[in-house]
């Protein structure tokens, strides 16, 4: 078995009933996926050697750690990143098992496992009981996809031998499937008691009869019966010639590990110590051994997990000290990860770190900013960093002021000046300048250093929030186009780590509430002609100009706004004539709102814009907005979430003129049912009259409705079966809502 894992993944397991689960994504409110907020969306080794983007105050620890030295060694880090890969066995990511794909070789054998473990025991390949065959932890079940395999070539396998070893193997499952569903149930465990693997005839040959008693030792392991376990391993371990003898001596040291660990959750200070110290000369004694030299890696690891689990308070100190000094290599013996796994676990363990160690103060102070929704903003931790930074501590502590903060002082504006543009804490460093000049109103100096940073090669999440920032600070409607779009993170890929590529533009929050509450329609022509932008994205707001200008009858606008699109959408040219060619306003919204049905045009934009196309009849309904009512643009979200206003550019004037229209107007839903009823009085015999009857009674089944959306769908319905009783649309429209 070729299972040699990291602490950080180790020690997770064992305290699996006491820590938190880690981070494993960039979890929180739909925005945060444009920023990279607990994880950098830079590559781990580069980040590793200190290239940090902009830093987040909701970043794991191993992440802060790994910036704040960094930002202690300052440009010689990119010459001291430590051991290679070392972040990413801190974060656990280098032992990632994940899914196996069920069209590869090892997702086929496990399949090929589950169907043959299934029929020995007389259950439906589709059994969910079937796949308790592989119910045990990924390596197990690899290292019995690997013992199948081998048992397939033996000259003395006969059916009824593989038989016995898939009912056996299957009863292992089983016992871990009962283990894993103990954590998660309540009461009393009626089922009946598991049956252990039974040895097999002494008629038998030694190595079925050997390979049985290591499935017997392994049901004793997954099902917590760690004293025969031990037992059943050791022997194991001292067999000659045992198939598994290898795996023994360590197998039944990590079973007496698990033994010590579920033994002194309650025990004191001194038993646990005592039993740690037990078990590490019982560890020494396989480091010694030459012969088990495939173990010694996994061995190691296994006793630093069994120090984090039985002495955490000792341990923490001792990696805290070691970690204290920014030229140690962190990443050595995996002491960032098994330092992170101890601090996510106890409070008082955090704060013991927090109270002996400048380094932990710095990584809780940021994280102490970086939940809480209803946090207005971090003055607290904020003027802490500060202080820190005032008594002479070194650059992190100004970084994290400049983080944190709200205002800036003349002496910290001229120290966050005067970081060099080779320092890991530069971009960091330039982007809170940036957000800080923007906040006192010094809007020029803002967008010189944002567009200085922008010039740099960057990450997707890095080059989304100097994007932000920029689009804040816009100039006009253009400008401010040309900063509109970000990249989803988790659509961007690792790649190269930067921006460009494989990614995906959309647009944030601030984006949308710009485009709704901010242009009139003549911006929004004027932003659709920005050949920058991509065309999908210029098609729709091309369509949105044209909706706007149909509901308040501004035909020139309109004009302008229906050629862009037909030049972007040429589908929509024939809509466009038409518009061009009504004899008046109430004919050139009925175009314009049923071309905005047939394709999927909207007033306000996604965030995502997808590329124009003709919507299916049975599917097209009147979902262009809600309402045009005013409304709280971008919630006072906590301080990990805020996002700069939108930029205040455009035609106010004629802003206001439009939204004081737009507001009282009803529902997408409610506006085309009125135009479509009044279409079927002054245009009895529109030959599309039964599908727009059938599309407004189809539109009230959901989404925003108005309140006498009920009665609108009863009227659509009835003088659609009424007046056109034999037509198709009237046959698929059955019902009203």
């Amino acid at each position: 078995m070729k299972n040699k894992p990291a602490l950080a993944a180790a020690t997770a397991i064992l305290l699996a009933t006491a820590a938190t689960a880690l981070a494993s994504g960039d979890y929180g409110p739909s925005y945060t996926m444009f920023k990279a907020y607990t994880k950098p969306d830079i590559p781990l080794a580069r980040f590793q050697a200190g290239e940090l983007g902009v830093l987040q105050p909701g970043m794991r620890r191993v992440y802060l750690y790994a910036a704040w030295r960094a930002i202690m060694l300052g440009p010689a880090a990119a010459q001291s990143p430590g051991t290679p890969q070392g972040l990413a066995r801190a974060d656990g990511s280098a032992f990632a098992q994940g899914w196996i794909d069920a069209d590869s070789p090892e997702g086929k054998a496990e399949a090929d496992m589950v169907r043959r473990g299934a029929a020995a025991m007389g259950l439906a390949a589709d059994d969910p009981a079937a796949r308790w065959m592989v119910a045990c932890a990924p390596a197990a079940n690899a290292q019995a996809r690997a013992t199948l395999a081998q048992l397939a070539a033996r000259p003395d396998a006969s059916r009824a031998r593989v038989e016995g070893w898939l009912r056996a193997q299957y009863q292992v499952g089983e016992a871990c499937q009962r283990t894993e569903d103990a954590r998660y149930q309540f009461g009393e465990d009626k089922r009946p008691p598991l049956a252990a693997p039974q040895p097999l005839p002494a008629s038998e040959p030694a190595y079925w009869r050997q390979l049985r008693d290591y499935q017997r030792a392994a049901w004793s392991f997954h099902g917590e019966r760690y004293a025969d376990s031990t037992a059943l391993f050791e022997r194991i371990g001292a067999t000659a010639g045992h198939p598994m003898q290898g795996l023994g001596a360590y197998l039944a040291l990590r079973s007496e590990v698990r033994r010590a660990v579920a033994d002194a959750r309650e025990a004191p200070p001194a038993q646990r110590e005592a039993r740690a110290q037990a078990l590490e000369r019982r560890g020494a004694a396989v480091l010694a051994d030459a012969a088990l030299q495939s173990m010694h890696e996994a061995t190691r690891a296994l006793l630093r997990s069994m120090r984090a689990a039985l002495t955490p308070e000792t341990r923490l100190e001792e990696l805290s000290r070691y970690l204290d000094d920014p030229k140690a290599d962190p990443y050595a013996l995996d002491r960032l990860g098994d330092w992170s796994v101890l601090m996510d676990g106890a409070a008082p363990r955090q704060a013991q770190a927090r109270a002996g160690h400048a380094f932990a103060d710095w990584i809780e102070t940021l994280r102490a900013c970086g939940y809480g929704r209803e946090q207005p903003s971090c003055a607290a931790q904020a003027g802490h960093a500060l202080a820190r930074w005032k008594q002479g501590a070194q650059r992190p502590w100004l970084v994290a002021a400049l983080m944190l903060s709200e205002t800036m002082a003349a002496d910290v504006e001229q120290a966050a000046l005067a970081v060099p543009a080779g320092d890991p804490a530069w971009v960091t460093v330039r982007y809170h300048l940036a957000r800080l000049y923007r906040l006192q109103g010094k809007a020029g100096p803002a967008r010189a250093i944002a567009d200085e940073a922008l010039r740099r090669t960057l990450s997707p999440a890095t080059c989304n929030l100097l994007r932000e920032e920029r689009f804040a600070l816009a100039t006009s409607v253009r400008d401010a186009g040309a900063y509109l779009l970000r990249t989803n993170v988790d659509y961007a890929g690792m790649g190269d780590g930067t921006a460009g590529g494989n990614q995906e533009d959309m647009i944030n929050d601030d984006g949308l509430a710009w485009f709704k509450r901010h242009l009139a329609v003549a911006d929004m022509v004027e932003l659709a002609r920005l050949e920058t932008l991509p065309a999908p994205l210029r098609a729709r707001i091309a369509g949105a100009a044209w909706i706007r200008a149909g509901l308040l009858d501004l035909p020139r606008q309109g004009n302008d706004a229906a050629a862009l699109l037909a030049a972007l959408a040429p589908e929509l040219a024939d809509a466009a004539a038409r518009y061009r060619q009504a004899p008046s306003a109430a004919q050139r919204r009925h175009v314009v709102l049923v071309a905005a049905m047939r394709y999927g045009l909207g007033a306000e934009l996604p965030m995502h814009a997808e590329k124009v196309a003709r919507v299916p009849d049975e599917e097209a309904v009147a979902s262009m907005w809600c309402s045009f009512r005013a409304e709280p643009e971008l919630a006072a979200p906590g301080f990990p979430w805020r996002l700069p206003p939108p930029p205040q550019v455009g035609d106010a004037a004629a802003l206001r003129a439009e939204l004081a229209q737009l507001a009282p107007l009803r529902t997408a839903t409610g506006v085309v049912g009125d135009d479509v009823l009044a279409r079927a009085s002054s245009q009895p015999a529109d030959p599309e009259l039964p599908w727009l009857l059938s599309a407004v009674v189809r539109s009230t089944r959901g989404g925003c409705l108005d309140p006498d959306a009920k009665g609108l769908s009863r009227k659509a319905f009835t003088l659609l079966h009424k007046r056109f009783p034999g037509n198709a649309w009237a046959k698929k429209t059955p019902y009203f809502y």
